[in-house]
């Protein structure tokens, strides 16, 4: 490995850290610990669950709709400043949040959630990811997946304990400005927009002799993608954000087995350790997902995701009162949650390239949170409906199922569009 080489392995890994900063760090200690705060701001002020929470419901709508946008502009600005000045606006809307005593002021929260989360919460570390590496990206995707689950598991104790006692608004305070700080300074200090611009190569490229950081840039880029015409006429795009979408309402279940195991033998604790346990499948699977990636392509680690995810919902649903079966079933299902943040923007990549990856996988965004936003109220209906949570487990083996099959389809299917 020459110095160039070296010097390229560096700063695409210092990128990575970067995207720990405006991705890992918000969504996993201010998103995924939202939960913790609603039971103490509907005590204080009286409000339904629902009214509590309809900020969640706004955010996934509006961050579909910026989604398009905001891949445009991370293609054609600097993702260095944009992103630092997605996680400031973030951050501070989040500690405004604190101080929030009407049901406007957390809807309006939601909404700058919404078109920030549009930026950080899917899109650009995929694309920044893909720009540096050449080789090695489903790794390293996965470790930024793996990194919020786990800031998530030490996050949620710490604010429920931050809440008891200081109260939810100094918690809320607290880790706002704790996330604010982190993400901004590691955002500028290491995210960078592409190896060329700092005469580096991605990981895993070579240049001819004579060839300059910029031409190889080109080659790597313009050699092997589809244009956006050719995806937009593509079935496979559809396809694609067809499947993201599959994973994203299979992974929405989990928030359900809480609920599903207090009205059931497992009991109420069986369902809170269920949540735990499958959180830890997840971070082992996303680094496993990665590196298999990585080995095999995305063709078949997609294919073990969902299938992973299916069998894991399959042997819970089966377990009846027998909590070990139970509990194995959380932990392959964890391969199917962890699909979600490795499998989407691989099989992205893997169907049509890099030429307009950003715009392409702002396309995947958007339906991700548009299934968000309709995965809830599908499992509620369900439930109202049958009084059961039985045909919920049905639908998501039956979509994991689906999923097994479009994986490969997708790539097949896409590469038609423009690989001769």
């Amino acid at each position: 490995m020459n110095a160039v080489q070296k010097r390229s392995t560096l700063w695409a890994w210092l990128v990575v850290l970067g995207c720990l900063g405006f991705y890992s760090i918000p969504t996993g200690v201010i998103a995924n610990t939202s939960g913790i705060f609603v039971a103490p701001v509907m005590d204080q002020f009286g409000w339904t669950q629902t009214d509590t929470t309809m900020y969640r419901t706004i955010q996934p709508l509006v961050s579909a709709v910026v989604a398009p946008f905001a891949g445009k502009l991370l293609q054609k600005g600097n993702p260095r400043w944009i992103l630092a000045g997605v996680s400031l606006l973030f951050g501070l809307a989040s500690w405004a949040s604190a101080y929030a005593t009407e049901l406007w002021q957390w809807n309006l929260y939601g909404v700058v959630f919404g078109i920030t989360a549009g930026f950080f919460m899917y899109l650009a570390a995929p694309v920044l990811i893909n720009t540096w590496f050449e080789k090695n990206a489903g790794i390293a995707i996965s470790i930024t997946a793996a990194a919020l689950s786990l800031l998530a598991a030490i996050a949620s104790p710490v604010g429920q304990g931050l809440i008891d006692a200081y109260g939810w608004q100094t918690a809320r305070a607290i880790m706002s400005l704790f996330t604010t700080v982190l993400s901004v300074v590691l955002t500028v200090l290491f995210v960078r927009k592409s190896p060329a611009v700092m005469g580096l190569l991605p990981v895993g490229a070579e240049r001819k002799p004579g060839e300059s950081a910029v031409e190889k840039e080109e080659e790597l880029t313009y050699e092997s993608g589809a244009t956006m015409a050719q995806a937009r006429r593509s079935p496979g795009l559809y396809m694609l954000v067809l499947v993201a979408g599959i994973f994203v309402m299979c992974a929405a279940f989990f928030q359900q087995i809480p609920a599903f195991c207090a009205r059931t033998e497992l009991g109420a604790a069986a369902g809170a350790m269920a949540v735990s346990i499958m959180m830890v499948g997840g971070i082992v699977f996303k680094l496993i997902l990665g590196a298999l990636n990585d080995r095999i392509g995305v063709r078949y680690t997609g294919i073990i995701a969902a299938a992973a995810g299916g069998i894991g919902i399959l042997l819970a649903f089966l377990a009846g009162s027998n909590v070990a079966m139970f509990y194995a079933g959380m932990v392959v299902f964890g391969g199917g949650y962890a699909g979600l943040t490795v499998i989407a923007p691989m099989l992205a990549r893997e169907s049509f390239g890099s030429l307009n990856y950003s715009q392409i996988y702002s396309w995947v965004s958007t339906g991700i949170f548009v299934f968000t936003a309709i995965s809830f109220v599908v499992y509620g209906m369900i439930y109202d409906t049958t009084g059961s949570y039985d045909l919920c487990f049905v639908v998501v083996i039956a979509m994991y199922a689906l999923g097994v099959v479009l994986v490969p389809l997708t790539i097949s299917i896409s590469h038609r569009a423009w690989k001769k």
